[in-house]
């Protein structure tokens, strides 16, 4: 029999059949490998710079590669750049600027420009001979420089002009961005160039002001312009004038500044009733006089632009007001329904006046009423009407109030009454007690009291009359007469005062009940009553079922309550001989003054 050896080494044994099915095998699986997964050129970074270096990687490559070679634009012997022996791991030619790694890639250093080419890689199997390849462009770019923006129209008229800003690169191939103040641009009057390096703005105003800037891009680098301002001519328009009161006193400073919206700076004029004064933004006057009342009117031009604007300002000077005084046509005292007219005296003319009423403005009615220029003040006189009073004068630079007038309105007596309050005119005193009766009325100033007593005048001139221990002789008609010395007023009014016996105290008590405890009370009583009968009833019946099964009857006399309930207790009889209950309502405090009285509630059951 034939080794395993000599079998391997013959010719037709299955082992060499097996050996080349592998090979082909594994031949068939590389071709699909390759074919299922192609092989590319990725650089690294993806973009060159110049004055960078770039690996142009390889992915997608599988099995064991036997030589690499890299070629430009083309594959071609004067377009190749090394070829890569990797068994040797040598590279030929060896001392040139390009690298190749044992994996393939391939290091270009210091790029420049002309590095933007195509670039080829060769590669052949070690087991199959078979050759692949790959490609991939690679573009190298400059670092961008700084633009700058040029202007077609350096002096744009608002609303007349358009303008284009152009940015200016000297990088190739680069894509533009537009920011105004720091934003994108936008709005229906900005057009951009198709490639975005002009910028167009349509009627330029006063709006489109500001700082403009355009930036370039590459795929390795961003620059931005310096900002580029944009100088709009327009105006002048919206005038002012400060300050604006229009109002000063005589003697005092007249200062006015003119401004407007207007590039260039406009050129100012002033002038005074239409005539010319000067031509500067400010007007400076010192120590204004009554003439210098009228219309003040500045004027502003813009050279450029051909445009010119004006506004008014009407001025009034006035004199600082001196302190008013009120007169009034009363010489005596002011009574209730007389009528008081008071006037605001002033040395200057034509004032606007203002009246107060305890420093509040003072409102007109039926009873006070002003004149036509509200210099005088006519009232039909009420007690409410007394207080302060003083006019106000005012002008629009200044104002003054005159001193206070005090108003004093006399009026009463009126409005009689006595304390205590009588009912129907009369007042019960009882006999032995004391009264103080008091006479009241409305008086400014206060009056003067008499009083009569059943039509005699006493000796009381106080506003009260006090009755001590009053006797049966201090009944009758007692009369208060008041009277006030300015108004000459008097009035009286009667009073009827009855002297009547104490009223009885028999019978009731300090702590009477009311009469709702009193129907609390009886109400309890009756249901005791009830409950005291319903249980001598239960133990009646019981007595009686006892005595028949007991022939021999059992008497007792009526002892006291206690010990009848001891004895039937002992005797498992029990028995009530007697019981009594007795209540007392005590009155109320109503029902003792009209001398009523609660009966005795008194109940009592016994039995024998």
């Amino acid at each position: 029999m034939e080794s395993p050896s000599e079998a391997l080494h013959c010719g037709d044994s299955p082992w060499k059949r097996l050996l080349i099915i592998a090979s082909i095998l594994s031949c068939w699986i590389q071709s699909a490998s390759a074919q299922g997964a192609p092989i590319t050129i990725v650089p690294n970074p993806p973009f060159g710079t110049v004055g960078s270096d770039v690996i142009l990687d390889i992915h997608g490559l599988s099995g064991p590669v036997f030589t690499y070679t890299w070629y430009r634009n083309s594959i071609e012997e004067n377009n190749k750049i090394a070829f890569y022996h990797v068994p040797s791991a040598t590279q030929n030619p060896a001392d040139i600027r390009e690298k190749v790694f044992s994996n393939g890639s391939m290091l270009i250093p210091n790029l420049a420009l002309n590095d933007t080419k195509n670039y080829i890689v060769l590669i052949v199997d070690s087991m199959t001979g078979e050759s692949k390849q790959a490609s991939v462009l690679l573009s190298v770019y400059e670092l961008l420089p700084k633009p700058t923006i040029n202007s077609s129209n350096m002096a744009p008229v608002e609303k007349v002009d358009n303008v284009s800003l152009t940015c200016l690169s000297e990088g190739p191939d680069v894509s533009y961005l537009w920011f105004i103040n720091e934003s994108s641009p936008a709005g229906d009057r900005i057009v951009l160039s198709p490639d975005n390096e002009t910028l167009t703005i349509i009627n330029v105003t006063r709006k489109d002001k500001g700082f403009y800037q355009c930036e370039i891009q590459n795929p390795v680098s961003a620059n931005r312009s310096d900002p580029f301002t944009l100088n709009i001519i327009y105006g002048p328009d919206n005038l002012m004038i400060v300050p604006t009161e229009p109002h000063y006193s005589v003697g005092a400073t007249l200062n006015l500044s003119c401004s407007a919206d207007s590039n260039p700076t406009a050129q100012f004029t002033w002038l005074i009733n239409g005539i010319q004064m000067m031509s500067t933004s400010q007007l400076y006057i010192p120590n204004v006089s009554l003439n210098y009342t009228g219309t003040y009117t500045c004027n502003a031009s813009n050279s450029i632009t051909g445009l010119s604007s004006t506004k008014d300002i009407n001025i009034i000077i006035s004199e600082k007001l001196s302190k008013p005084n009120i007169t009034t046509n009363n010489k005596t005292n002011s009574i209730e329904n007389d009528t008081l007219v008071l006037t605001c005296d002033t040395e200057h003319d034509g004032m606007n006046i203002l009246w107060l009423f305890k420093d509040q403005p003072l409102s007109p009615n039926e009873r006070m009423k002003l004149s036509e220029n509200n210099q005088t003040l006519t009232i039909k006189l009420k007690r409410e009407d007394a207080g302060s009073y003083h006019c106000e004068i005012w002008n629009p630079i200044s104002s003054n109030k005159s001193d206070f007038f005090n108003l004093t309105v006399y009026f009463g007596p009126d409005n009689i009454r006595f304390s205590p309050s009588p009912e129907k005119e009369e007042i019960e005193v009882e006999l032995n007690s004391d009264l103080n009766l008091v006479c009241h009325v409305d008086s400014n100033p206060e009056a003067q009291y008499e009083w009569k007593v059943n039509d005699s005048t006493t000796s009381h001139l106080s506003n009260s009359i006090f009755i001590k221990n009053a006797t049966w002789e201090d009944s009758g008609r007692y009369t208060c007469l008041a009277k006030n010395n300015i108004t000459s007023i008097t009035v009286s009014k009667d009073i009827i005062i009855k002297v009547v016996e104490k009223k009885s105290t028999e019978g009731t008590d300090n702590t009477s009940l009311s009469g709702g405890a009193i129907a609390g009370i009886v109400i309890g009583v009756l249901a005791g009553v009830a409950i005291i009968g319903g249980l001598i009833y239960f133990l009646a019946s019981r007595k009686r079922g006892a005595s028949e099964h007991h022939p021999k009857e059992h008497k007792s006399s009526p002892p006291n309550h206690s010990q009848a309930h001891s004895d039937s207790s002992s005797k498992e009889t029990e028995e009530v001989s007697y019981a009594s209950v007795n209540f007392n309502a005590q009155k109320s405090p109503t029902r003792a003054q009209s001398s009523m009285t609660m009966d005795t509630v008194y109940s009592e059951i016994k039995k024998k």
